[in-house]
């Protein structure tokens, strides 16, 4: 277990910064796709288990960061039960089937164009308390 969160505070470290979406990143956004949503799921389940109580879930396109590498991003965004205001929001880089990073409170994922759509899945992964 301690090795799983490990992992996980790693993919959080991981992450570039970068302030905003550039434009030709921002013409490649695709819809995610259904394995893109399951990775995650899967990764969050075996690394932490649970993530808290939060409301309306959603995941953001996939977009190309870097074509050379072939790297991959996109965020999801969530509102707590608590603090409905503004969501908290997780960017995550991936590339070869797998997570390679992630960043809380990614400034790029709130870039509006990014488009949003809604991820029930990762309800499976909800705090109950």
């Amino acid at each position: 277990m301690t090795k799983r969160f490990a992992t996980l505070s790693a993919l959080i470290l991981l992450a570039g910064c970068q302030t905003e979406l550039s434009q030709s990143v921002a013409d490649s956004q695709v819809p995610p796709s259904a394995s893109v949503k399951s990775e995650l799921v899967r990764v969050i389940r075996e690394s932490v288990g649970t993530i808290g109580n939060f409301v309306d879930p959603q995941i953001s396109s996939v977009v190309l960061l870097d074509p050379k590498a072939k790297t991959y991003a996109f965020c999801v965004r969530a509102w707590h039960t608590e603090r409905k205001r503004h969501p908290d929001v997780v960017g995550f880089s991936f590339g070869n089937n797998r997570l390679l990073g992630a960043k809380v409170n990614d400034p790029r994922c709130r870039d509006p164009r990014l488009r949003y759509y809604p991820y029930p899945e990762l309800k499976a992964v909800r705090g109950l308390s």
